[in-house]
């Protein structure tokens, strides 16, 4: 495979121009004389089209996909170390929007990889620190009885100066960094912890694909629960559908480790995937989350109603529960209750609480929890 790339990327370029392979499955091209980023621009795009076409290995049809940074000389220096330091960091720019593009180096990047690398330093100092993160919970309550049957664990960065950082920023850098191991683990103890002193049939918790794909993620959650007592059957772990497609042996042995030993695996942002119904025959789990994105669209939108029916459908032949997240309207409630959902979850019923929050929804008093933290 790394032949034939290396083929087609010296079939798109001049005789004059230089096509190097640095190391695995990164090449670097060397451009001279270029008129315009208008120049370069094209050739990505004709990079990103050939790439596109399968590769035959072994009678196979492969496919992969490729990112590209570019830093022009002299505009971004030239010294050759600089130039290669920014076509890198435009080339983690088009890797960190999604893949499959290219992007021409910025000083806004340089910033952008700065500020990454500061907020990284600043999630390390965090981590040690042990008062800044935080575990919080969002109640989960069934439809009809409007009775309070789960959580949700819900992980909280309070920055000593910046206050509360979103986790669509430091999570994915925490995943990056490799950090998400320890964090993960923290927020698993803590949850099953939780559990242990509340009276709730499950408490979830979100996995990321990164942990989810370590050959020893398995095991780590077994001796958390063996640690903690946790009932495993209570143990709930929210995986996104990403986490199936990739590295699906790694993710097959982990599945059937974890469900065989009593966990349950739920599929979270269901009906955002291209594979939802083959995974689901594959890796049968225990709950389906409706993306929120369909939820919000109820009110308006008549599409939107009947992906979420075909949805709950779909769960109820597959005896798979069903949860709606995302409700913040009595309107999306109704729908939701009409549909036949079988938990809802969103800021109209509750919004994420303090541990201490939920013990006063269960009235449980001081007395209630040191006996519980004693026996523990």
């Amino acid at each position: 495979m790394i032949r034939e790339l290396a083929g087609r990327l010296t079939g798109l370029v001049r005789s004059s121009d230089c096509v190097a392979r640095l190391g695995g499955d990164e090449f670097a091209i060397l451009l001279c004389g270029v008129a315009s980023t208008g120049d370069v621009s094209g050739l990505c795009e004709r990079i990103l089209k050939s790439v596109a076409h399968p590769f035959e290995l072994l009678g196979n049809a492969a496919f992969v996909g490729v990112s590209i940074g570019v830093a022009i000389a002299p505009e971004s220096g030239v010294d050759r170390a600089e130039v290669m330091r920014k076509a890198d960091i435009a080339l983690y720019r088009a890797k960190f929007e999604g893949r499959n593009r290219f992007r021409i180096f910025s000083e806004e990047m340089d910033h952008f990889v700065q500020r990454r690398q500061r907020i990284e330093a600043e999630l390390r100092e965090a981590i040690d620190a042990g008062n800044q993160l935080k575990v919080v919970f969002q109640p989960i309550y069934a439809n009809g009885t409007g009775t309070l049957n789960s959580v949700e664990a819900l992980l909280r960065w309070n920055h000593p100066k910046h206050g509360l950082v979103p986790p669509g920023i430091f999570i994915p850098i925490a995943e990056e960094s490799g950090l998400i191991h320890a964090i993960g683990d923290w927020v698993l103890r803590q949850s099953c912890l939780a559990a242990k002193r509340w009276p709730v049939q499950h408490i979830a918790v979100n996995v990321s694909p990164i942990q989810f794909r370590s050959p020893l993620f398995a095991e780590k959650v077994l001796d958390t629960l063996r640690e903690t007592g946790l009932d495993p059957s209570r143990l709930e772990l929210e995986v996104t559908e990403s986490v199936l497609l990739d590295s699906a042996e790694t993710a097959m042995d982990t599945f059937n480790t974890l469900r065989g030993a009593g966990v349950r695996i739920a599929l979270d942002d269901f009906g955002t995937g291209y594979s939802s119904l083959t995974y689901l025959q594959k890796f049968p789990v225990d709950r389906i989350k409706i993306d929120r994105s369909f939820v919000h669209n109820l009110d308006a939108n008549t599409a939107s109603h009947a992906i979420v029916q075909a949805i709950v459908d779909l769960a109820r032949a597959m005896h798979v529960r069903v949860t709606a997240e995302g409700v913040e309207t009595t309107a999306q409630r109704d729908a939701l209750q009409r549909i036949g959902c079988d938990d809802l979850q969103g800021f109209l019923l509750s919004v994420p609480l303090d541990p201490e929050d939920i013990d006063v929804l269960f009235g449980m008093t001081s007395i209630e929890l040191n006996a519980i933290a004693t026996a523990a």
